[in-house]
């Protein structure tokens, strides 16, 4: 009976002693595999071999970019506290790993479970995560608003996990999967026309230089103002327009139905063209895309008010007043051009007073016209007519006259303007100081006798009636008759031509400048290198040469 006591007491000691191994015993956890998925998404597979004996609190898996991983470091990926034995996982999508280290490729994980007494872990796996990469962009230039594909190797990440940035400024992703990543080129980049940008691309915190090769296209969203005449100038809005004073030409406008160009400015602008009316659609082409701009331009009709003066001239200019004139020439266009009647068109000129000015053509025959004026096509119509004149030589005074003498001419002429005119084959330039009268002085060099006066006038030279005598010069006297080298002679007559220059005296053969010339005295001295005796003595004034009756005689 003693032996049987003894026996179970034995048999309790060793109960007791095993119960107490066993409540000391902790959890065991493994750390199975990590898959790498994506640049940012790895998926953590952990066992369970044993829970322990006491309350699980958090079981799940720590994670960094460097090989310490423990209670302390590392992101924790808890999973809860409902666990039992067998393996589990999870995926974490959005790795975010430790930005002060810059980027790496490498994971480092292990499984983990804590109890009320501690936290068992597993061993510590890697595992590197692909590295996202890109190519082109497809298409390679655009404008704010369109969509472009960013074409490389992504690993289908999450939108939310996608950045696109246009220089800085970020575009709007619209999809990405494993081989394309679809973005809305954003507003706000500050760059001109075909400017290259620099792109650049991010999966999760993972950066891709995706290009810089990109190029910046303009997009007109808007025009200004909405209404105006033929020749005005609207500015273009929107985002990354030409810069200023680019070549605008591989742009189209149209109003409507026509063609209007780009102008060489400051500011990205058209003219409105010619031949429009009413209210009119506005659109911009560029690579064969048209974009049809919101609403429509309303035209204003030039109109011509005024033309003056009425009664005009051939050679004249008419002023033409109006309303909604171009203020400037449409260099894509015909310049601005008028004619009177059925004749051909010819230049007109803007006066930047707000009217434009026409010369009548000389070969204008006397009428009445109606008076067109052509603005690239437009042609205005004149509500008031013109009516030209004829130009005329009615006569002239006085009827003779010497070289020198002054003649007015009457007729019609245009006060102020230059004439030529004739005496007999030689030409002198005349002023008209009125509309009827034009004043001439008989030219030099034309002997005396009757010829024909007449004047040059646009598109014709006309003869005054009757003919015009040209008084040749004459010498009454000369004294005194005799002297030495130095002797002042003094010639009385009539005809001689006024200016000393015009006048030599020839005593002999011997010419000797005049001292001093009038219409009626030369004053002249004997000159020194004649031979002494007797000689004759004459004039020659204004091409005109005369001698005197009697002899002069040198003496010493």
């Amino acid at each position: 009976m003693k032996r049987f006591f003894l026996s179970m007491a034995v048999l309790s000691a060793l109960l007791s002693g095993c119960k107490k191994s066993d409540d000391l015993s902790g959890p065991e956890i493994q750390t199975l595999s990590l898959t790498a998925l994506s640049p940012v998404a790895v998926e953590f597979k952990g066992n369970v071999v044993s829970t322990g004996k006491h309350k699980v609190l958090d079981y799940g898996f720590v994670y960094s970019n460097t090989g310490t991983v423990d209670e302390n470091n590392g992101t924790k990926v808890s999973l809860g506290n409902s666990i039992g034995k067998g393996e589990f996982s999870t995926t974490v999508k959005n790795i975010r790993l430790n930005p002060g280290y810059g980027y790496t490729n490498w994971v480092y994980a292990r499984a983990y479970l804590r109890d009320e007494r501690g936290t068992a872990f597993g061993a510590m796996l890697n595992v590197s995560l692909p590295s996202p990469s890109a190519g082109n962009i497809q298409p390679g230039s655009a404008k704010s608003g369109d969509v472009v594909k960013i074409i490389g190797k992504f690993y289908n990440p999450d939108l939310a996990d996608v950045q696109v940035t246009f220089q800085n400024i970020q575009g709007k992703v619209i999809a990405a999967n494993d081989t394309e990543i679809s973005v809305e080129v954003p507003s706000g980049i500050n760059a001109w026309h075909g400017y290259q940008l620099s792109v650049t691309a991010s999966v999760g915190n993972v950066p891709v230089v995706v290009t810089n090769n990109f190029v910046i296209l303009a997009n007109v969203k808007d025009y200004s103002p909405k209404s105006g005449a033929i020749g005005s100038v609207v500015t273009f809005s929107g985002d990354n327009l030409l810069s200023e004073y680019s070549n605008g030409s591989a742009f189209t406008v149209h109003f409507g139905d026509k063609p209007a160009s780009i102008v060489y400015s400051n500011q990205m602008q058209t003219l409105v063209p010619s031949g429009l009316s009413g209210n009119v659609p506005v659109s911009i082409t560029y690579n064969g895309v048209k974009t049809v701009l919101p609403g429509e331009f309303s035209i204003q009709p030039s109109t011509i008010s005024k033309v003056s003066p009425q009664s005009i001239m051939p050679d004249m200019m008419l002023t033409i007043s109006g309303t909604n004139f171009p203020n400037q020439h449409n260099p894509y266009e015909n310049a601005a051009m008028a004619k009177l009647g059925d004749a051909s068109y010819t230049s007109a000129n803007y006066d930047y007073q707000g009217n434009y000015t026409f010369v009548v053509p000389s070969n204008t025959e006397p009428g009445e016209y109606t008076l067109t004026l052509k603005l690239g096509s437009t042609e205005i119509v004149s509500p008031q007519k013109v009516t030209v004149g004829a130009y005329a030589v009615t006569g002239f005074s006085p009827q003779k006259g010497a070289p020198g003498t002054e003649v007015n001419i009457s007729g019609t002429f245009i006060k102020d303007n230059g004439y030529n005119v004739y005496f007999g084959n030689s030409m002198v330039g005349a002023v008209a100081t009125s509309g009827s009268n034009l004043r001439a002085v008989v030219p030099t060099g034309i002997n005396a006798g009757m010829l024909k006066l007449a004047v040059d006038l646009p598109g014709r030279r006309i003869s005054a009636p009757g003919e015009f005598e040209i008084k040749g010069p004459t010498i009454d006297s000369f004294s005194p008759a005799s002297g030495i080298a130095g002797t002042i002679i003094t010639i009385k007559g009539s005809g001689f031509y006024p200016g000393d220059w015009y006048t030599t005296v020839k005593f002999g053969t011997i010419s000797i400048q005049a001292i001093k010339v009038t219409e009626n005295t030369i004053t002249v001295a004997v000159p020194s290198n004649l031979n002494l005796g007797a000689m004759k003595l004459s004039i020659v004034t204004a091409g005109q040469e005369v001698m005197a009756d009697g002899n002069f005689t040198a003496t010493n």
